[in-house]
């Protein structure tokens, strides 16, 4: 049997009730504001003219229709001459001189192979830092040393997580940051070539 107490609750929670859905009607209640007053008067829709689709037909059945470049004969047709770039047209007039010779056709290209080859790219060095068998403690350092400002990474080798710092196009600056690195986090990292793998 329930108690008494909770007895009295339930019918004091019950008139609260019954009370406020009576009053708060009569106490809410007020004129309606003039700006919800409006008329709005809607214009008909324009006309616009109903266009009939045909069901779809095979394409043995559509009749044949003759377009307008049809009616030229085969003869009018002439292709337009592609462009050729610099170093073609360098080849090309090598080419056709009378007086050249092979040698110096394989010269021309020799030179024009010399021409595309891309410099090299200058050493550059990053400081590793550390190397975890987790992938969350990397993750984390790589935060941590991204939360004071240094340029951390991780890559993955042989399922071992290494953090690096860097690169740097000096070795002199990746080895400054290795004694900040030592002083603000007592770690002691090594200068190491950079690599893109």
């Amino acid at each position: 049997m329930i108690d008494r107490r909770v007895t009295y609750r339930l019918i004091g929670a019950g008139i609260m009730v019954l009370s406020a859905a009576i009053i708060l009607p009569l106490i809410l209640d007020g004129e309606r504001p003039a700006e919800l007053d409006v008329q709005v008067q809607v214009t008909t829709p324009p006309a616009f003219p109903i266009v009939d689709i045909a069901p779809v037909q095979p394409v043995d059945s559509l009749p044949i229709e003759t377009s307008v470049g049809e009616d030229g004969a085969a003869e009018d047709i002439r292709l337009i001459p592609l462009p050729q770039s610099a170093k073609d047209v360098a080849n090309i007039t090598k080419k056709e001189s009378p007086n050249s010779t092979e040698a110096e056709v394989k010269s021309a290209e020799k030179e024009s192979v010399k021409k595309s080859t891309p410099a090299p790219i200058a050493d550059r060095w990053t400081l590793q830092i550390a190397t975890f068998k987790s992938k969350d403690n990397s993750v984390r350092l790589v935060e941590k040393l991204k939360g004071a400002k240094y340029e951390a990474y991780s890559l993955t080798t042989n399922s071992l997580y290494k953090v690096y710092v860097g690169p740097e196009f000096k070795r002199e600056t990746s080895e400054r940051m290795r004694e900040e690195i030592k002083k603000k986090f007592s770690l002691n990292g090594i200068v190491v070539k950079y690599s893109v793998n």
